[in-house]
């Protein structure tokens, strides 16, 4: 079986600034090489088809938990002006989903990359943007776009909502330590709760978003100064502020926990919380192996090493 068309996507990791983004304050996201999405496509004589994690058969009845991709796939075939009609989409994926680490958009981005190079028509960002939040919207309702953004760019960015997004380098020599609670995070719930919270003790709330801001901003120096102890400082701090607007949960504190235990210099959850991942902050290869290992140990179903200067450290 011949494909005509290939797209793939990273997923990424909040360093700092989940949940306060969606208020206008400032995150920092990587991109996630270490797991991946991709997308191939190819044309038969039948009605458009889909073969993914969640569905396999006619698109024109996929169930409402991809209604998101879809409406992307719908969008984008009318946005290039081809028909619906003709074609198989088949997502494949090790990216875990539900766990803070963008699969939505990843899965987005590489549906819309591979149909662009099915037809041979050039993708500008304006148009990848401009697609992937459709679906973004439909899975997230009111999305902050920084997944979108992260996860086309391909690079580690400094973002706030409304505003362009901003490239950042980073010179940190450090390993993050990724994990996977193994428990899907509840983002709609997380993002409410927080809402419900802001409403009741808004002043509170409030002081807590904008010391997340300051960490942020904090962050971003100690990332392009070498500054490891700094930054691990900033991400204990922002963790406990995170389990303060009630975000967190008891297996994601434990973690966080092992992690400084075990020699990390800075641990937090990453994403909506309430499940999903965490990341620990590591001086070297050799303590983040035996940070990844106690954390396993402790309840975690997977682990990653990501190396904050970007050197390939997991073969």
């Amino acid at each position: 079986m011949s494909y005509y068309g290939i797209g793939s996507a990273t997923g990424k990791i909040i360093l700092m600034g989940e949940h306060a983004v969606v208020y206008g304050k400032p995150a920092i996201a990587l991109p996630f090489s270490e797991a991946r999405i991709e997308t191939r496509v190819e044309f038969h004589d039948r009605e458009t088809t889909i073969d993914c994690l969640y569905y396999n058969g006619p698109l024109a009845m996929a169930p409402t938990v991809i209604g998101g991709i879809k409406e992307l796939i719908e969008v984008t075939l009318d946005y290039i002006k081809k028909d619906n009609f003709g074609m198989h989409l088949k997502v494949v994926s090790t990216l875990p989903p539900q766990r803070g680490l963008g699969s939505s958009a990843a899965v987005s981005v590489s549906i819309v990359r591979a149909i662009f190079d099915a037809y041979r028509i050039r993708l500008s960002d304006d148009d990848l943007s401009y697609l992937v939040t459709i679906a973004e919207k439909i899975h997230h309702i009111n999305p902050s776009g920084l997944d979108a953004n992260t996860i086309a760019s391909g690079k580690a960015v400094f973002f706030e909502r409304g505003k362009d997004r901003q490239v950042i380098s980073m010179d940190l020599d450090a390993v993050l330590v990724v994990a996977d609670t193994g428990q899907m995070g509840q983002t709609k719930l997380a993002v409410q709760e927080v809402n419900d919270l802001l409403e009741k003790n808004p002043a509170e709330v409030e002081a807590m978003m904008n010391r997340l801001e300051a960490l942020t901003n904090e962050s971003r120096i100690y990332l392009q100064s070498n500054a490891v102890i700094e930054m691990g400082r900033c991400m204990n701090e922002a963790h406990q502020l995170l389990r303060n607007i009630n975000v967190s949960d008891e297996l994601l504190d434990h973690l966080t926990q092992v992690a400084i235990e075990n020699g990390a210099k800075g641990a937090k959850l990453t994403g909506s919380g309430k499940g999903g991942c965490m990341i620990a902050l590591c001086h070297s290869v050799q303590s983040a192996e035996r940070v990844a290992a106690k954390l396993v140990e402790a309840g975690a179903v997977a682990t990653w090493l990501y190396d904050l200067k970007g050197n390939d450290i997991n073969g």
